[in-house]
């Protein structure tokens, strides 16, 4: 037996131990309700179908020319970048309640969060910035 897409099948493999590692958990807490089966369920078959896709050559094919189209690579750079967007928003959004709520409240935990978004915040943009600049060099 041949493994034609070797990330699908690495992914089936980890979805599987997933709802392998679900179960026992499960089982160990003695806490298996039915959000916890759907869960072990889901995992498993979207696991065992990614394998079976990974071991097909024909299913194989279509998906590395499914993963080269141009629009799926386009939604994909676009969902990226949108995503990219909303986290930095996200973050400048909270670094700012929090730095308001530590003064406000006088908590330093506030502060010290707020403190640590606005460095997660200031990488984002400079990872930005220096993004930018090395694409702009390249065209």
């Amino acid at each position: 037996m041949k493994i034609y897409n070797k990330k699908r099948f690495a992914s089936g493999v980890f979805m599987i131990a997933l709802g392998l590692l679900n179960l026992i958990a499960s089982l160990m807490n003695q806490d298996l309700d039915v959000l916890s089966i759907i869960l072990i369920i889901a995992l498993s078959v979207l696991g065992f179908s990614s394998i079976m896709r990974s071991l097909s050559q024909n299913m194989a094919k279509e998906d590395k020319l499914e993963e080269l189209d141009e629009r799926n690579r386009f939604i994909a750079l676009k969902s990226k970048s949108k995503s990219f967007q909303l986290t930095q928003i996200i973050s400048f959004i909270l670094m700012l309640i929090l730095l308001v709520a530590g003064k406000v409240s006088g908590y330093e935990g506030f502060i010290s969060i707020g403190v640590g978004l606005a460095f997660a915040f200031a990488i984002s943009m400079l990872a930005e910035f220096f993004t930018y600049i090395y694409y702009e060099s390249k065209n």
